[in-house]
């Protein structure tokens, strides 16, 4: 065996164990990290306990979603257009929503709502493109039953998107109001969001939550973060929605947080190109 041939195995064996040690540490630092944000959420929800804050399990999984945009269907647009096949109902559309009256109240389980609705929803001569919307009990009341649509594996959690049917005091369904979001386009490519533990963790952080209350539900969905100067499109992330109530009080808040950056949502839009959004 030549001595270059020797020099070049001695090479290859140092490369092989420098990327094995390598990759071992790389390793042990994540673990380290990941250890340590574990621990620090465990001393802040025990501090939340320490506040009266109660809540239910809280996962630390992450999920996926995109940047999107869309506008919410106007007249002569989808929604307008499917209405037309509506029978037993007085419906006008105006403002970009649809607004029905049934000729006869429905009856319905005011405590299973959504087994007589979901029936009616897929039937398109009752509702238009319900075959795109789901019941949502965290948005749902006694008096009104949300349905939510789903784009990209995700409910719409604004009102661009949304089925609302009143309920009277007999537990009677006696019409809805419907908006629907369409041409949704991808902007961006699938990225991770935080966990929903995380969320409430920021939420702590940043005084949002506040003492002696309760969070009562913490959903994740799509929500407008702003309007464009591009086709009248509006731009939609994935948002983690938390519903939290005052012991005291009884007031009833929601807040939400951007699924990608921690940001604390403000009810504030600003006009942006999509276009360049679409090219970073």
């Amino acid at each position: 065996m030549n001595f270059k041939r020797i020099q070049w195995i001695f090479f290859f064996a140092f490369l092989l164990f420098d990327v094995i040690i390598a990759s071992s540490l790389l390793v042990e630092n994540r673990f380290i990290v990941t250890n340590n944000q574990t621990g620090r959420s465990s001393i802040i929800l025990k501090e939340m306990k320490d506040d009266s804050i109660s809540y239910g399990k809280l996962e630390s999984g992450h999920q996926n979603g995109y940047y999107l945009s869309g506008y919410r269907s106007a007249e002569d647009g989808q929604l307008d257009n499917a209405a037309v096949r509506l029978h037993g109902q007085e419906t006008h559309f105006s403002n970009n929503t649809l607004t029905s009256e049934f000729s006869e109240p429905l009856n319905i389980n005011i405590e299973t709502p959504n087994v007589r609705l979901n029936e009616l929803i897929h039937n398109t001569h009752q509702v238009a493109l319900g075959k795109h919307y789901r019941y949502n009990p965290y948005l749902s009341t006694k008096r009104v039953i949300v349905y939510t649509q789903i784009v990209e594996g995700w409910p719409v959690m604004n009102g661009d998107g949304q089925i609302r049917f009143r309920v009277n005091s007999n537990h009677e369904v006696t019409g809805y109001t419907q908006t629907f979001l369409e041409g949704v386009k991808i902007l961006r490519p699938e990225s991770s969001t935080i966990s929903q533990k995380r969320a409430v963790v920021w939420l702590y952080k940043h005084n949002q939550i506040p003492n002696n209350s309760r969070i009562r539900w913490v959903q994740l969905g799509y929500s407008r973060l702003l309007s464009t100067n591009t086709d009248n499109r509006n731009v939609y992330i994935p948002t983690w929605v938390a519903e939290i109530k005052t012991k005291n009080s009884g007031a009833v808040d929601r807040i939400s947080i951007n699924a990608f950056n921690s940001t604390i949502m403000k009810d504030i839009t600003t006009s942006v190109n999509t276009e360049a959004l679409n090219r970073k």
